[in-house]
């Protein structure tokens, strides 16, 4: 249980134990395999591929379905309400494993994050590879949509797993009194970061000032169907930015979407994580927020960030 406390704009950190990784967060296909009539199954996708083909009993959360635009921000997490009614249709429940899917990474680490907000991240789990993945090793998939029948959905909602500007302001104003103790994640790809690129929907270019860069690409292969990296390359890729047992970290990205992979695997890992949903379109539409870039850097071949 995560013990990041924030009262307006203040941010208080408790950790509770060393970090140690959380195996069950991630399947294989071949666990999946011999796991499929034990567990609900979900893809997060878009419609036309689901009804051509997908894992046999998979019942799907179109893309798009758990994010809302909020005023000027994008990608922003529905309200509970609406939440919990998405996954009572779709027959979650309150127990039971919950596998999530999709073609890439980012759209089913954005359901896993929002099933933790939810208070439900301890029964949820990535398919390592997703559809690709299990289609390339020949697997059985189908273009049947399972009939499936609506169970009662309750959250218990974890305010901790998202953060807001006032407190990210508060960081960047307070990092001689904070140090090291807050570590701030920007998803993004590097050019992005480095402020060579602004990026849709961006007023300035740039990063958080006291951030440091974690591209969501460098979390997983790159190739025909992306899988996690290996648990210990993924822990020096953190550490080696600041991430530790005892630090609170806090990812962003443009709109949430990138960050969303960052929030996912840091829980993975056994680290403390919370999200920062308005991202850096909110961030830097506020002139009062602190922008930095360098751009002398060599730009990133990542793709463009959400």
């Amino acid at each position: 249980m995560r013990r990041l406390i924030l009262i307006l704009v203040t941010l208080i950190a408790i950790p509770l134990t060393a970090a140690s990784v959380r195996e069950e967060m991630i399947v294989s296909t071949d666990w999946l395999a011999k796991n499929l009539d034990k567990v609900v199954l979900i893809e997060i996708g878009d419609p036309d591929h689901y009804a051509k083909a997908h894992l046999p009993g998979a019942r799907l959360i179109p893309e798009g379905w758990l994010t809302i635009y909020r005023g000027d921000k994008p990608n922003e997490l529905p309200s509970v309400d609406d939440l919990e009614a998405l996954f009572s249709r779709l027959g979650v429940g309150n127990s039971g494993r919950v596998i999530l899917y999709s073609r890439e990474p980012l759209l089913a680490a954005r359901a896993w994050f929002t099933l933790d907000y939810l208070g439900h991240g301890d029964r949820a789990a990535i398919l390592d590879g997703g559809f690709k993945r299990w289609a390339d090793q020949g697997r059985k998939t189908t273009s049947a949509v399972p009939v499936v029948q609506s169970v009662p959905f309750h959250a218990r909602v974890q305010p901790d797993a998202v953060t807001n500007i006032k407190a990210v302001k508060w960081i960047v104003n307070n990092r001689p009194v904070v140090g090291k103790t807050v570590v701030l994640i920007d998803s993004r790809p590097a050019r992005f970061f480095r402020g060579e690129e602004a990026g849709e929907e961006v007023a300035r270019a740039g990063h958080i000032t006291g951030a440091v860069n974690v591209p969501w690409g460098e979390n997983v292969t790159i190739g025909g169907f992306p899988r996690f990296l290996p648990e210990q390359e993924l822990r020096e890729l953190y550490t080696g930015v600041g991430v530790s047992a005892t630090s609170t970290n806090i990812v962003y990205c443009r709109t949430g979407m990138e960050a969303s992979l960052g929030y996912f695997v840091l829980r993975y890992l056994g680290y403390e994580a919370t999200l920062y949903d308005g991202s850096f379109v909110e961030w830097s539409a506020d002139t009062s927020a602190a922008v930095s870039s360098v751009k002398s850097v060599v730009t990133s071949s990542l793709p463009g960030g959400v």
